[in-house]
């Protein structure tokens, strides 16, 4: 067994019972663990049967971010939990359904040299980091990356106290003056998180007012679960990293009727830095493809949700907006959506 699969539920029982029987089906030739924290200590004993539940410790942060903070301590404690050589941090919400996908990615990990592999933030979400697998699919190859290298705390509470700060008292910081109240935070981080406030402070926010359909003042900001890890080894050669492509239409890259919109995008893309771009710079990381150009189901077009290719195919898809839209769309349509997308005509847990 050589992979250990991750999720922490939070009122998601229903939605692993479904991804765990969508796995099983799809990959019969392919052993794994599924381990479960359960954050909010309401996980049926009856539906535990087929995962290793761990329960989740009370949340110690308690800001007005803490949800973040709870499943960043939840998947830091499964850590411990993993004795395998790949692991795969997964939400309850995102579905892979290509077949054999198990041992098809784990070969292709170990042959291309990959540490990391999985799905990136989707690029409407503009001010989510860009280029490093998101801990919605994080895979991890861990005789590249050793465990204890991996904390998946975010630095929200750090950059949104920054973000209040004065210029002067960012200033300040790059040259070394730190404020009491933040002393226990690496000076590193905070010089980082500095200058990226005052970059949005002093250009991307006048720049959004004379643009403001072109230019977000918090674009590529965000430091949320799993950020420590991208920061870590996203820019590390030693560590090879590849996402899956957002079903995404990149205004930089789409040819237009008009000559001048040509000639405005290829004006942006050259003069326009990756922080302040609202689109990815980089042409292969999305694609204009959608599911329903292979025949099936549009879940973009129909409920907004993300589509996911890998070697120009449909791959996954990771429902926006996790229990409660699940719960508008029903157990029986996902099931019936899911097992279309992998073409299958087999009812769920017959």
């Amino acid at each position: 067994m050589d992979l250990t699969i991750c999720t922490v539920s939070f009122n998601s029982a229903s939605l692993l019972d479904l991804n765990l029987t969508l796995t099983r089906e799809l990959n019969p030739a392919s052993s794994f663990r599924w381990l479960v924290v359960d954050n909010n200590h309401d996980f049926p004993k009856h539906e535990a049967r087929d995962f290793e539940v761990i329960e989740g410790d009370p949340c110690i942060n308690q800001g007005r971010l803490k949800g973040s903070y709870h499943h960043a301590q939840a998947l830091n404690k499964a850590l411990h939990y993993v004795s395998t050589r790949y692991l795969l941090v997964l939400d309850p919400d995102f579905f892979i359904f290509r077949e054999n996908w198990i041992a098809d990615v784990l070969a292709h990990m170990e042959s291309h040299n990959l540490g990391f592999w999985g799905a990136p933030y989707y690029p409407d979400l503009t001010w989510k980091r860009r280029y490093f697998p998101a801990v919605s699919c994080m895979l991890i190859d861990l005789e590249k990356v050793a465990k204890a290298e991996l904390d998946f705390t975010p630095e929200l509470d750090e950059y949104h106290m920054l973000f209040g700060y004065s210029t002067l008292t960012l200033l300040g910081i790059l040259m070394g003056r730190v404020p009491p109240h933040v002393k226990g935070v690496k000076r590193s981080v905070l010089a980082d998180i500095a200058v990226v406030v005052l970059r949005n402070r002093w250009i991307a926010a006048p720049l959004s007012k004379l643009f403001p359909k072109r230019i977000y003042p918090n674009t590529n900001v965000s430091r949320d679960t799993g950020f420590k890890i991208q920061n870590s080894f996203g820019k590390d050669r030693r560590h090879g990293v590849e996402m899956l492509k957002p079903s995404f239409v990149n205004d930089l890259f789409t040819k237009k009727n008009s000559s001048f919109m040509n000639l405005f995008a290829r004006t942006y893309r050259l003069l326009v830095p990756e922080n302040l771009s609202i689109y990815p710079k980089q042409r292969d990381y999305t694609t204009p493809a959608r599911f329903q150009d292979f025949g099936l189901f549009d879940v973009r077009g129909e409920f907004g949700w993300e589509e996911f290719f890998w070697k120009d195919e449909p791959f996954a898809m990771h429902i926006k907006g996790g229990t409660r839209k699940f719960e508008d769309v029903g157990y029986e349509k996902l099931r019936d959506i899911l097992f279309q997308l992998a073409g299958r005509q087999v009812v769920i847990g017959a």
